[in-house]
């Protein structure tokens, strides 16, 4: 299977995730899954994004998930670069997933400003 069906895979198992967690925001096993697929869609997302990149011949000096970003919002893959920078950030922090605050704000970046901007990207997969 390549980066790109993996994604959409994960993006699928986020967005069942989501609407779990919108049912039940004061579960903490669902919110704290829900950010556990938040964390491999992500990954998937700047992985496919670096793949899918690298066979246009945009560039070969793609070594982290920034640098594709940047190279992806330059080349109009992503249309919200700080929204992205947000997500590498959360996706970074996540690991202090016990600490409630952390995740609760996580979990509603998630929601609000994440999840939408992945299905873009999503998007863009499909139709390239």
């Amino acid at each position: 299977m390549h980066k790109k069906e993996l994604f959409l895979q994960a993006l699928h198992r986020l967005q069942e995730a989501q609407n779990a967690y919108q049912q039940q925001p004061w579960n903490t096993v669902i919110r704290d899954g829900m950010i556990y697929r938040f964390r491999a869609s992500f990954e998937l997302s700047w992985k496919t994004a670096k793949e899918y990149l690298l066979d246009q011949g945009v560039a070969n000096e793609l070594n982290f998930p920034k640098q594709v970003l940047k190279s992806a919002y330059g080349n109009q893959m992503i249309h919200d670069e700080n929204v992205w920078l947000d997500m590498l950030e959360s996706r970074n922090r996540t690991s202090h997933i016990y600490d409630d605050r952390i995740a609760a704000k996580i979990a509603k970046d998630i929601s609000i400003r994440f999840l939408p901007v992945l299905e873009d990207l999503a998007e863009y997969f499909r139709e390239n």
